[in-house]
């Protein structure tokens, strides 16, 4: 997708962070932007920043892991202005931390799930039909993390696997039939945002159930570490030139490539084992 200006983007986790970020630089790209978040007060400031400076924004609140909240975002969209050409589902939560993946309850993997997951199924759903039935170029960008293509530690990590593969099948059937919609598997580092301060929204009906979450302090270490990252301004101009050259993989640094090479090391070490066994 080259052409930018004058297309329709819809952005989750769009009140801070990435998201926010991104949704500024679809705005200097001359994209009219539609953010989306679950916290309102947030949500209606980073959408008065934007009006401010004089670019086309709608904010509309939305829990991402609810399928009729994410078609309501869409049917906002559409509504508000006629198309939606780019879609980020860049919504996420750092979910159940600080013991063992075995004492987390099935609510732990509802919530975690259902945000970094299930809501990337329930876009992906909901707007993919949208950015084929105009016919023109779009593009659809599924945040990961480097957490997605290295060995994963949490239930994080176990979301972020899960989404890669989502993108990459989806990938696949569109470059099957043609179509003229690019997918970015989004693949940020350490970069500076408030991923680690996600529990502030976790619902009250999706706690209190099986053994407490110990991983404060884990919060806490992390998000300070996050600060230090890199600047989601940064990661947004990537962006912007992987649809442009639409790149399925985007990973934002190389500061894990051990890590990955590591990990595929070890599957293919294995295989050749087994093979010789």
């Amino acid at each position: 997708m080259k052409e930018l200006n004058g297309k329709v983007a819809v952005v989750t986790g769009a009140a801070s962070g990435m998201g926010l970020a991104f949704a500024r630089r679809f705005s200097a790209e001359g994209m009219r932007v539609v953010l989306a978040d679950i916290e309102a007060e947030p949500l209606r400031q980073a959408v008065a920043g934007l009006r401010d400076a004089g670019r086309d924004a709608l904010g509309v609140v939305t829990d991402v892991s609810r399928p009729e909240e994410v078609q309501r975002l869409a049917d906002a969209a559409v509504a508000e202005f006629g198309k939606v050409h780019v879609v980020c589902n860049n919504a996420g939560v750092e979910g159940f931390l600080g013991r063992d993946i075995w004492e987390a309850g099935p609510r732990d993997w509802e919530w975690t799930f259902g945000v970094n997951f299930w809501s990337v199924v329930y876009g992906t759903q909901v707007f993919l039909p949208l950015l084929l039935a105009h016919g023109e170029e779009g593009h659809l960008v599924n945040t990961v993390s480097m957490r997605g293509v290295t060995r994963p530690r949490n239930m994080y990590g176990v979301t972020k696997h899960a989404v890669l593969a989502l993108t990459e099948v989806v990938d696949g059937q569109l470059r099957d039939r043609g179509a003229p919609v690019g997918v970015t598997a989004l693949c940020p580092g350490t970069v500076a945002t408030n991923l680690f301060l996600g529990s502030r929204n976790r619902p009250a009906g999706l706690t209190g159930e099986g053994t407490p979450d110990a991983g404060d302090d884990v919060r806490a270490a992390m998000h300070a570490r996050l600060a230090e990252g890199m600047p989601p301004e940064e990661v947004a101009g990537q962006l912007v030139e992987a649809i442009r050259g639409g790149v399925l993989y985007l990973l934002t640094d190389h500061d894990w490539d051990d890590q990955v090479r590591a990990r595929a090391s070890a599957i293919l070490g294995s295989a050749l084992a087994a093979g010789a066994a």
